[in-house]
């Protein structure tokens, strides 16, 4: 017997052993497999990472063959990087070492970078190259001296009239908005130009397309500001929302926004380092790029664009220059900086008005808004001052019964309706009293006959068990409707009398809420008088 256990133990062990044997042969097989499908993976990508580099690299020297037709426009643009850098830095400074192109037919950036030229070299002439660039693409000639007239706060290089580069639909580019903030804040100013008026008529006029629009949009702004309660009084919410348009003229709650400005060595590299049309380099490290700036970013990929003719070969060639890997994520989007969205107008003079007073964005944003803060400022004293209801309808306990509850209390009798409320729910039939009374007495009757007649007892003491029985449910329906009759008294008159204070404590809250309003209303109308002067 021991022999037998002994023999079988030794087996189960070697059978585990092989087990667990084969378990770790499966797990190494698995282990195994799956190494070679990631090494198998990483070789696949790599291929297809070499494939895409050798198509890339075939369409570049296509790309470079095309661009070759167009020398002219590259060497163009070349001279215009170095125009602006020097400008940037010398602040206007004579020209040096650097040879002048000749002129591309068509090409605006032609006429502006050699007007800008000769007006840093003082030579005549450059007044009429610039008006000349504008006539061939006013858009792009216009924000070109714009954006560098921002830069270096030279008025010479701006034209007179900005409506070409401001914010003419609900959503502008990004352009657009540094031109906002630069005329905003004071480095955007051409000679005898009210620029900030032409800033406010534009940004008004876009505003101010859809007046109803508009009003919605800035009372659900300043009702996200004011930050009521859902219990509150339309009053109070009115008022709530008017101190908030207060506080916001006098105090204001956020930062103005500040542009971004680099060094002007950054801004330097920014323009000489960017050429799409020399042969390709190996990306730099992040670190080594220069600091980025709005307007400088805005610049750059303006005259980086490139001719009328050869704008899509070089947006082809920035997508080849990323394949091959000479071109970093920033780079390779440098090339439509100025015309990304830069958001909705409405949204943006919104937010420029919350940066408060002192700030120049509010200042221009105060002014777009005043006639829209004007009308709604007193829309909202309106709705302050208005008197809250001067009753309410309550209904009785149990419902039936609808009372109408002033500050005075219910208005006309309320406890009839309410008794026949209760009645109504408790009806105890006319019937039924003089039944039972029959139905006993007849029992009564049939049963003394039984003393004569047996047979009659039985229907006799039915009839009375019946009658009596009738007659109690009868007075068991009487007490319960009193004891209904009378708690349903006691509550309603609680809940009139709960009501009337609820309307006596509102007319206080709305008294407190329009008085408050008022003071905030004259506050808001000294501040945009001023404003609209």
């Amino acid at each position: 017997m021991s022999n037998n256990y002994w023999t079988d133990w030794q087996q189960n062990r070697r059978i585990e052993e092989a087990e667990e044997r084969l378990d770790a042969e499966r797990r190494a097989r698995s282990r195994l497999a799956e190494h070679m499908r990631r090494q198998q993976g990483d070789l696949q990508s790599q291929i297809d990472r070499l494939t895409r580099a050798f198509v890339a690299l075939v369409e570049h020297e296509d790309i470079r063959a095309e661009l070759g037709q167009h020398a002219d426009a590259a060497a163009l643009r070349r001279y215009a990087r170095e125009v602006v850098a020097t400008v940037i830095v010398t602040g206007g400074a004579a020209l040096r070492g650097v040879a002048e192109p000749g002129d591309v037919p068509g090409y605006w950036l032609a006429a502006a970078a050699r007007g800008v030229a000769s007006i840093a070299r003082g030579e005549a002439g450059g007044e009429e190259l610039l008006a000349e660039a504008r006539r061939r693409d006013p858009v792009r000639a216009a924000l070109f001296g714009c954006l560098l007239a921002a830069q270096t706060r030279d008025p010479r290089w701006a034209p007179n009239d900005l409506s070409a580069v401001l914010p003419d639909g609900t959503t502008i580019a990004t352009a657009q908005r540094r031109i906002w903030l630069a005329v905003a804040e004071g480095r955007l100013a051409p000679a005898d130009v009210d620029a900030p008026g032409q800033l406010v008529t534009a940004l008004r006029r876009v505003v101010e397309s859809d007046p109803v629009a508009i009003e919605a949009r800035v009372t659900d702004w300043l009702s996200k500001r004011a930050a009521t309660s859902s219990k509150a009084l339309p009053a109070e919410k009115a008022a709530a929302e008017l101190d908030a348009l207060r506080t916001l003229l006098t105090h204001g709650t956020d930062t103005a926004p500040q542009p971004r400005s680099a060094a002007r060595g950054g801004v330097v590299a920014s323009f000489l380092g960017a050429d799409l049309d020399a042969d390709p380099v190996a990306p730099s490290d992040p670190a080594d790029l220069p600091p980025e700036d709005p307007e400088a970013d805005c610049l750059r990929s303006l005259v980086d664009e490139g001719s009328p003719a050869e704008g899509d070969i070089l947006q082809r060639m920035v997508a080849v220059r990323a394949d091959l890997g000479f071109l970093d994520e920033r780079a390779a989007s440098m090339t439509s900086t100025y015309t990304e969205p830069a958001g909705d107008v409405t949204q943006l003079v919104l937010e420029d008005l919350a940066a408060g007073p002192g700030s120049p964005v509010s200042d221009v944003a105060l002014r777009v808004l005043a006639p829209t803060l004007g009308r709604l400022a007193e829309d909202l004293g309106r709705r302050a001052a208005a008197a809250p209801e001067a009753t309410k309808d309550v209904n009785a306990v149990g419902g039936g019964a609808s009372i109408r509850v002033g500050t005075a209390g219910p208005v006309g009798e309320w406890r009839g309706p309410v008794t026949e409320s209760v009645l109504r729910r408790h009806p105890i039939g006319a019937w039924m009293q003089p039944t039972g009374i029959g139905l006993a007495a007849l029992g009564a009757v049939l049963t003394v006959l039984g003393l004569l007649l047996p047979g009659l007892i039985g229907i006799g003491v039915v009839l009375l068990l019946g009658g009596g029985g009738l007659l109690g449910w009868m007075f068991h329906r009487r007490q319960q409707r009193t004891s209904d009759l009378a708690s349903t008294l006691e509550a309603t008159e609680q809940r009139v009398d709960q009501t009337r204070h609820e309307l006596i404590e509102e007319h206080s809250r709305a008294a407190s809420a329009a008085g408050s309003a008022q003071a905030a209303l004259g506050v808001v109308r000294r501040q945009l008088g001023v404003v609209t002067g």
